[in-house]
């Protein structure tokens, strides 16, 4: 079986850090297991296009719901909430405090696979700190890091139970999603998470849907500059307790998740939400509505706030180390800069558009 996993770990998804763990080895390096009631989600046949995004983003509102009130109203995160300040880093925190939660995307028949964190007091499992990246909300390393982080990878175990039993389930993937052939194969299978799959660039595929990274930070990480601008989630404790639903002080204009990619009408494939003003990802917000959102519309009313503030803050913070272009992992066909969704200034407080006239200004959506 060692041989199986190192087989796994070897080509496309060495970059991802994935690899197979055998029953016996996952038994003895968690002790015991916690299992999150399920939730029943009604799920609708496949329809192309924005119905079908719409029906799942409003499905994961729900689980969204759901999950926040088994633990105390908070958003799902993937680190604890004592990993800020000094202890946010892999070594550190893996020597000095604990072995975190492992990401763990489900069972192969034997093998069990994740993003593991093998080091430190973590050393039963196989992975290794490579896999940081996908347990703090975001890493705002650079442009070509900033398309890792939690906010990609929410359907592993501990929130997907509350929707879904398997990491590729139709819940989390939308039907205009290049990767939708390939990883459907999947819906329904025994195996939880299988490696590779047939017709998918690199044998796997995150979720069509991607959480408020800006969300799952505490506030103050996303300062304005009003209010001393971006604090590093290395500088202080609490940077990673996740805020609760009721912080939320824009609900119909604050983004909870929306589509990640650049899925109709896009001028090349593989752009993500952020790469042109044309984009228009459906988006879910925190009142539990959907809609589709033109980045140009969001770019304007950017705009419109910054031109109005004396500390030039804007809807989302430019002083963070992805700079003033925001968030833009593939690029950008005509220019846009924007952080929208991901770099909310404010985190939960703060919103990503100013209105939505008649329910939903894009003509699109509900």
């Amino acid at each position: 079986m060692a041989t199986v996993r190192r087989h796994h770990q070897a080509a496309n998804l060495r970059q991802h850090g994935l690899r197979g763990l055998t029953m016996p080895e996952l038994l003895t390096a968690l002790g015991a297991c916690t299992v999150l009631l399920s939730v029943t989600a009604t799920t609708v046949g496949m329809k192309r296009g924005g119905v079908d995004a719409e029906h799942k983003l409003a499905e994961l509102g729900q689980a969204h719901a759901c999950y926040a009130a088994d633990w105390a109203d908070r958003q799902w995160t993937a680190l604890p909430y004592d990993a800020g300040g000094t202890r946010y880093n892999c070594a550190v925190y893996t020597s000095q405090v604990a072995c975190p939660n492992q990401q763990i995307m489900g069972f192969d028949g034997s093998p069990v696979w994740g993003f593991y964190l093998g080091s430190g007091k973590c050393t039963s499992f196989p992975g290794n700190c490579g896999n940081w990246n996908v347990y703090v909300p975001i890493d705002l390393a650079s442009d070509t890091a900033a398309a890792r982080g939690a906010f990609r990878v929410y359907n592993t175990w501990g929130f997907r139970q509350y929707l879904a039993k398997n990491f590729y389930a139709p819940e989390f993937y939308g039907a205009d999603d290049p990767n939708y052939a390939g990883v459907s194969a999947r819906f329904g299978s025994a195996s939880e998470f299988t490696y590779p799959i047939a017709n998918v660039t690199g044998g796997y595929a995150d979720s069509t849907y991607c959480l408020s990274p800006a969300t799952m930070f505490n506030p103050e990480v996303l300062r304005a500059r009003a209010d001393g601008g971006y604090r590093a989630p290395t500088t202080f404790d609490t940077s990673v307790q996740a805020p609760t639903n009721a912080q939320c002080t824009h609900p119909s204009l604050k983004s909870r998740m929306c589509e990640w990619e650049w899925l109709r009408n896009a001028p090349q494939a593989g752009l993500s939400f952020s790469s042109g003003r044309e984009a228009a990802p459906y988006t879910l917000f925190f009142d539990g509505s959907v809609q589709s959102v033109r980045m140009v519309d969001a770019e304007i009313d950017d705009l419109i706030v910054r031109d109005g503030s004396k500390s030039g803050d804007g809807l989302w913070s430019s002083d963070t180390p992805l700079g003033e272009l925001g968030y833009r992992p593939t690029g950008t066909v005509d220019g846009l800069a924007t952080g929208f969704h991901i770099l909310t200034t404010g985190g939960i407080l703060g919103r990503d558009i100013l209105s939505r006239e008649n329910g939903d200004r894009n003509g699109g959506g509900k």
